[in-house]
């Protein structure tokens, strides 16, 4: 397994330069994502991320959607690190998210078009949602083409699957891409014990159809009755054009997040891989979430 620790002496002395502690203690957060820490001296806990986009973290922290930057810079073998509070909250439940449906949907919508965030993530030459849906079709096509030999058993599933989606995409026609999260998953999100509620782990973000986010978050966590409230709050048409676009995206990400993140420790289980695809399954043949939408 990769070491997720590599910089964590770097780290230390990041600490030591630019916080009046010397004494820290380092634990792992859970997950396998780019390298994290916890770290704790004194009464202060922060929370420490090497390899980070920082300029997106100050621009979200700006608005009020992302825990606030301490600090940021290299560390001396060159790899950014990003240092912020540690926050006291928890991720969210369902219930969460249908009693926080103004919230969420205003925060939504404030990402969604935030000025200062745009100007910091590379920029798109097309702003059609079919030009955004084809270039995420052609990712995931390469990613898929570098574990499909070791799973040979799902290979021509997989195939014709990308096959349909990619003929529904070059149905969309409109256009319109925001600031998307891009992996609005209810890890990355965190109600904080005061009452904020953040975006985390922003290093998917990009100009891109807003359908991705929406399609994601509609479709995990609010019930059918509740979509087109949270739609016209977030400030989208609930119509045939979207309902499309965003179920062809979540496809998208349904087969993606079965596949190892780049630059992170995800492992790749192929003997069970087969069993991955339950949402990757409801979503292409029209269904809700396997999981419901109630405890």
């Amino acid at each position: 397994m990769p070491d997720r620790q590599t910089h964590q002496q770097e780290v230390h002395g990041y600490l030591q330069k630019h916080f009046p502690i010397q004494d820290w203690f380092f634990s792992l957060p859970q997950g396998s994502g780019m390298e994290t820490y916890f770290v704790q001296g004194k009464d202060q806990q922060y929370f420490v991320k090497v390899g980070a986009h920082a300029e997106r973290y100050l621009a979200m922290a700006d608005a009020g959607l992302t825990p606030p930057v301490l600090s940021f810079g290299q560390l001396e073998g060159g790899s950014s690190v990003l240092i912020q509070p540690l926050i006291n909250g928890r991720n969210p439940t369902r219930a969460d998210y249908r009693d926080q449906l103004e919230r969420v949907a205003a925060l939504v919508h404030k990402m969604h078009h935030h000025p200062r965030l745009k100007e910091v993530l590379q920029p798109v030459s097309s702003n059609g949602h079919r030009d955004a849906g084809l270039a995420a079709l052609d990712q995931l096509r390469q990613k898929w083409g570098r574990y499909k030999g070791q799973v040979p058993n799902v290979v021509e599933f997989v195939d014709n699957s990308l096959e349909k989606l990619a003929l529904q995409i070059n149905l969309f026609s409109a256009e319109g891409l925001v600031t998307s999260h891009n992996d609005i998953c209810n890890a990355n999100w965190l109600f904080a014990s005061d009452g904020n509620i953040y975006l985390v782990d922003l290093e998917s973000m990009a100009i891109d159809d807003p359908a991705f986010d929406l399609g994601a978050l509609l479709w995990w966590y609010y019930p059918p009755e509740l979509r087109g409230q949270f739609l016209e709050i977030a400030g989208y048409p609930y119509n045939d054009d979207l309902k499309l676009r965003m179920r062809v995206r979540m496809a998208l990400h349904c087969l993606s997040i079965t596949l190892p993140r780049e630059q992170s420790f995800d492992s790749f289980n192929t003997d069970r891989y087969h069993e991955a695809f339950d949402d990757f399954r409801a979503i292409l043949e029209g269904r809700e979430n396997p999981q419901g939408y109630y405890p």
